[in-house]
């Protein structure tokens, strides 16, 4: 009885894997994707059908952790939808993938005017078979690139001096916003000269940021430079010193 049950045991395990070997689904993009907020962004992710006949797929999130008025959206080879938490939706037909054939095109957008971190978890499966599934999470940094949040509330503008300094190769930059700004943070060098602008008009939300400011992406020589922190209601300027 006990060898009856054992390989009634092994014959469902090797079925079951077997079975999800028959597709197979995941994230191509990095592990967390980085873009602006002035821009939608893309994960790229594969749905392959290994199977030697035709299979119908469904795609649903099973988790969401999105900053306030942020929307994520999927195409796929079939078509494009809005915000929602299933692929294809109720109604909206069938996702065929025929015999050893991947959809390549499909992509998890992001869109979002603040800053901060998206993730969601999307899982994907032959319809009919939902227990039987393959997820992967995608993860999402609007920045701009190099920018962190610090927190929401702050009293005044202000633009603290970098640190550490001097350095090498890498220093972060800490700015306050009052209230929400189009931001500019500018770098020049001793002649005035405008080295890089590692900010440029980007609206931000009122609260604290730090700026990493990688000297390595500029080339950059030793030396003494200013950056200056431009906004509509505040503009302010301090020194910085990198020794190499």
């Amino acid at each position: 009885m006990k060898k009856t049950l054992l390989l009634f045991c092994i014959f469902i395990f090797t079925a079951s894997v077997t079975y999800s070997q028959n597709f197979i689904f995941h994230r191509v993009s990095p592990r967390i994707v980085y873009g602006d907020t002035a821009t939608s962004v893309v994960v790229k992710g594969i749905l392959q059908n290994n199977a030697t006949t035709t299979q119908n797929f469904k795609l649903v999130r099973v988790y969401k952790d999105l900053p306030s008025g942020w929307q994520q959206a999927v195409c796929t080879y079939v078509n494009c939808f809005a915000d929602t938490d299933t692929i294809p939706p109720h109604g909206a037909g069938t996702y065929p993938l025929g015999p050893n054939v991947a959809d390549t095109v499909l992509s998890f957008d992001f869109y979002g005017t603040t800053i901060g971190t998206g993730i969601v978890v999307w899982r994907a499966f032959v319809e009919g078979n939902p227990s039987v599934y393959l997820q992967d999470t995608f993860t999402v940094h609007l920045g701009p690139v190099g920018i962190t949040p610090i927190s929401s509330i702050v009293r005044d503008y202000e633009l603290k001096q970098n640190y550490p300094n001097p350095f090498n190769p890498s220093t972060s930059i800490i700015f306050s916003l009052a209230k929400n700004s189009e931001v500019s943070l500018i770098v020049y060098d001793m002649q005035g000269r405008e080295v890089t602008r590692l900010l440029n008009n980007s609206r931000l939300p009122q609260g604290s940021y730090k700026y990493d400011f990688n000297t390595s992406d500029f080339n950059l020589s030793s030396g003494a430079y200013f950056y200056r922190l431009v906004t509509g209601e505040y503009v302010s300027t301090k020194k910085m010193l990198l020794i190499k």
